[in-house]
């Protein structure tokens, strides 16, 4: 009898010890959250490009407008509305509440198809209250998770990363000849598809593609102002620098310094991220 007592003491022993061991929960690696445990914090670092405004889809073919973001690093934001340039800032209430601050627009006057783009996605940018990720696709949501706009990844630009983008950039040397800080230089702003910016006299906008590793600028557009200075010929330095700017088939990035040059010429135009 106390043989039989030992050994069934024993088994259940070791049931004890093997219970845990089963659990279903541990075997598949399924652990409830700690009470109190925040949840992560969703990363946003990229430039999306939006496919889906209120439910409907968008085109994108061509030259179609475009209405972007770019998630910049500590929560900067930037992009387009197929129109306007945007920039700001999001605000995080916790791991669950994202929303956009205040945005700073550009005021270029929109008609037709672009003005309807930019009504839609600035409509679902001022109702966003939650931020999700699904692979290649971020969502905008309404606070009763509502999706207001799916946006897609663009392809990365490697020669450049995110910090090409929501800098001004200041033309220091042309074809090799450092420009005089005292006077007007040119300057480059790229946002998304679309680079913009001044001559140091007139203002310009056009699209900027990239494609098999290849930079293109192209619908380049400028207004035409008559330019005088005190020091220096702001009109001679517009004019070398539109049809270099015109040749650019390359970008590179190197910290504060970007350079923009061409495959099929000499010219070669170096510029310096503003403060």
């Amino acid at each position: 009898m106390g043989s039989r007592l030992s050994k069934t003491g024993l088994a259940l022993a070791l049931c004890g010890l093997v219970a845990p061991v089963a659990s279903p929960a541990l075997s598949h690696g399924v652990h409830a959250a700690s009470k109190g445990a925040s949840k992560p914090v969703l990363v946003l670092e990229g430039e999306f490009v939006a496919s889906e405004l209120g439910g409907r889809p968008l085109n994108r073919n061509g030259d179609a407008p475009k209405a972007t973001l770019i998630f910049l690093p500590n929560d900067g934001v930037s992009g387009s509305t197929g129109c306007n340039r945007l920039n700001g800032k999001l605000i995080r209430s916790n791991a669950q509440s994202t929303r956009f601050g205040p945005l700073a627009l550009t005021k270029i006057a929109c008609i037709g198809p672009t003005k309807n783009l930019e009504v839609q996605m600035l409509a679902a940018v001022r109702a966003t209250a939650q931020i999700s990720k699904f692979g290649s696709e971020v969502r905008l949501l309404s606070a009763n998770g509502r999706v207001l706009a799916r946006l897609q990844t663009i392809s990365a630009r490697p020669e450049t990363g995110l910090s090409l983008f929501g800098k001004s950039w200041t033309l220091v040397s042309l074809n090799g000849q450092a420009l005089d800080r005292q006077n007007l230089r040119p300057q480059v702003t790229f946002e998304s598809n679309r680079i913009s910016g001044s001559t140091g006299c007139n203002q310009f906008s056009g699209l900027h593609q990239r494609s098999a590793g290849k930079s293109r600028f192209m619908n380049m557009m400028q207004t035409e102002r008559a330019c005088l200075a005190a020091v220096g010929d702001p009109m001679a330095v517009e004019a070398v620098f539109m049809a270099a700017l015109s040749q650019v088939d390359q970008i590179s990035l190197t910290g504060n310094q970007l350079t923009l040059k061409s495959s099929r010429s000499p010219d070669v135009l170096i510029f310096e991220a503003d403060d």
